[in-house]
Order: structure tokens, then sequence, then C-alpha cells
């Protein structure tokens, strides 16, 4: 039995099972078919790929929240996806052919109805999760993916309209990116264009309903401090010039590169004001720092080079200005700053900051950071943060 008689065997089962239940959350089964796939810095991708999602939606009519009301969100989902990259060969060599393998991802996703026409709805679907690829640089020596465990993003619209009381069928278009944050090296990542096509199904259960607020922070000022530690990937292949010398350094020892580990840490640091707008939106400023535990060498070239990373210092430091958006608990992050000082050997003065926090309480969240320097992951810390009213 193929994948595909699997997942017309799928659909029916929904549709007997759940048809005549009148329930509000949902579950919907979307074959995707690939569109196009690319990866950056030339490396030329080729061949048909196809993939399937199973996704659990939470129902969120009956949620008042306020950032679930001003985002009109329609559904909280989570889900599990499945990409055959079997057939994708590189940079047109045909004995490439398979070295992607396959993926499977759980994804956390929000639709926003932003327009609807009819019976037609149309939404906004932003989510972000985890990838397990069954190949990488460690396994099949492609340039392209450095870890099995990477971060996926994806971002789409969709169309979905009722076909009977409790199944709506639903097109979709979305961008896809998975990677790992340089956590190991090489981290190109894949990025893919793909389109769905599926059935969602209400099954017999309601959707969450807003509780009593037991978190609130509506304080138009405050100061926040954090903390996180992150590792960097050794660079695994290459040819470079020390300019101390004018002498190549060539990184070809095969053995030594498959056995490196991602052993160069780092610490960030954050201090900066926060303005409250709103219960969606607040604005912010502060200082960044990045202490180095392995600064960059020359001398340690294979040791302690990270590509546009690198710093000859111990401590980096920077401005930045940027934006909290607020749901519930769980606000997400994005900055961009401009170095004071960075010592490096790619003249980087601008980096960005991308991330997530949950609180606790009131005034200690769990936090997550992405640096990025031009178009690169920079490195990932996890940490703590701390706000003082």
């Amino acid at each position: 039995m193929n994948w595909r008689s699997v997942l017309v065997a799928l659909l029916l089962f929904v549709s007997i099972t759940c048809f005549a239940q009148n329930g509000q959350n949902s579950i919907a089964i979307t074959p995707v078919l690939g569109l196009n796939i690319n990866s950056p810095d030339n490396n030329q991708l080729k061949g048909s790929y196809y993939g399937a999602e199973f996704t659990w939606q939470l129902n969120m009519a009956n949620n008042n929240t306020a950032w679930v009301h001003l985002l009109h969100v329609q559904d909280i989902g989570f889900t599990f996806s499945y990409f055959n990259l079997q057939n994708i060969s590189l940079n047109a060599k045909s004995s490439s052919r398979g070295f992607l393998g396959s993926n499977f991802g759980v994804i956390s996703c929000i639709d926003m109805a932003f327009l609807k026409a009819g019976k037609v709805t149309f939404l906004f679907s932003p989510g972000f999760g985890f990838l397990y690829a069954t190949q990488t640089y460690y396994t099949t020596y492609n340039p392209i993916v450095g870890s099995h465990i990477n971060l996926a993003v994806q971002a789409g619209l969709k169309a979905e309209t009722l076909i009977s009381k409790s199944t709506k069928i639903q097109a979709g278009l979305f961008f896809f990116h998975y990677s790992n944050t340089a956590s190991k090296l090489p981290n190109d990542g894949i990025n893919s264009l793909n389109a769905s096509l599926g059935i969602v199904e209400d099954i017999n259960s309601s959707g969450p309903v807003r509780q009593k607020a037991t978190f609130r922070i509506n304080n138009k000022h405050s100061f926040e401090f954090s903390l996180g530690v992150g590792q960097r990937g050794l660079v695994q292949a290459g040819q470079y010039i020390n300019p101390q010398t004018g002498k190549p350094i060539i990184l070809t020892d095969t053995a030594k590169q498959k056995s490196a580990a991602s052993n160069l840490y780092l610490l960030g640091l954050y201090a900066g004001y926060n303005y409250r707008l709103s219960g969606l939106l607040s604005l912010k400023a502060g200082t960044d720092m990045v202490y180095y535990f392995k600064p960059f060498s020359y001398n340690n070239f294979y040791g302690t080079y990270q590509e546009t990373g690198s710093s000859f210092d111990k401590l980096s430091i920077g401005l930045s200005l940027g934006t909290d958006v607020w749901l519930g608990r769980l606000a997400f992050t994005a900055n961009y700053g401009y170095y004071l000082h960075y010592a490096n050997p790619d003249s980087i003065h601008g980096y960005w900051i991308m991330g997530g926090k949950y609180y606790l309480n009131n005034w200690m969240a769990l936090n997550a950071k992405i640096y990025i320097h031009q178009f690169e992951a920079h490195y990932a810390n996890f940490g703590l943060s701390f706000n003082v009213f």
C-alpha cells in the first residue's frame, strides 16, 4: 500500500467517524505538494518532494482573551508533519539523490482570520517548532544540514469553506524553513514553498474558554534584564587565507570534520527599557553583550572560526531597538542592533535578535533568543528574563 492509499483511508475514516459530531475543536489531514526547494550559498537543489500534515486544532471562538480577540485568532494548532525528500539531488549530481532523506516535525501554529467572502474564510497562519532530519552532514556529508534536530519556522495563507455542518475543505500555500541555529555546522538550512489541500473535521470537544486572569503585566514602564547561554558549531570545510601569513588554511580532514563537536560556548546578556503601548505590543531599547569563552585566533583556526560570528575579543557590545508582541504569558521579540564594539574579520556592524519568552510569573520568564548576522544565524541562547517595575 503506498502513501496515497493510506492518506485516502485516513480521510474516509475521519469522515465516517466524525461526520455527525458537532464539536468546536477539530482535526485536519492535509497532503502537501512541494512547489520549490532551495538553500543558500549556491547549493542548487533539484527534484520533486511531497508530504502530509496532521493537525489538532483548538477552536478559540469562545475565548475572549484580549490577544485572541485583537488578532482574530480562529484556531491554535499542533501539527505533526512528514516530508519525503528522497528525490532531491544536489547541484545536478544524480549520485547525490536522497542526500536529504526525510524529515518529521512538530509545529505549533496560530490561524488568524483576516477576510471572509461568502462561505470562504481566509487565514494567515504562522508557526514554529522542531524538526528531525534523517540525513545530515555526518551521515551523507551534505553541505546543507548539520544536525538531526532543527528549528522549523513556517508562515502561510489558508482558505477554507464548509461542505457540511462539521466538515471543511482547506487549501493552503506556505513557506517553510528549517535549520539548527548554527549549533552545529554546516547550517545553510532548507527553504521550501509548499501547497496543501485537505479536510478539516470537527470533533466532539469544546475549545478553551477564558479563565480567571492569574497573569497580568499592565505597567507602562519597566526594565528588563536577561541572560542566556548557547553554543556555536565549528566550521566543517572550506579554504581560507590567513591575512597574517598570506598562506591558505584548507579544511579537508574528513575524519576530523566528522568528529568535530560544537564546543564554542557564548554567554548573552541584555539590559533594557520597555514601554507598553497596549495589551498586545510594547517597544524596547537596550544593550546587548555577548561573551566569547573561546575568541577567534588564526593560530587555532579550526577550533575557533565561527564564520560571520567570529570575534577576536572575548566581549562584543551593541545597542538595539525592537518590540515585544504579547500573547498572554508568551511574548515574541524582534530587535535590530548596531555594534559599539565587535572585533571581527568580516566587518559586521549590525545584528538581529529574534526570540520568545514564556512568563512563569509577572517578573520572571524562560527566554530563548537567536542572534543573526546578515542572513546567517550566529547562535541561539537559552536562559531567564527578569522584569523590574
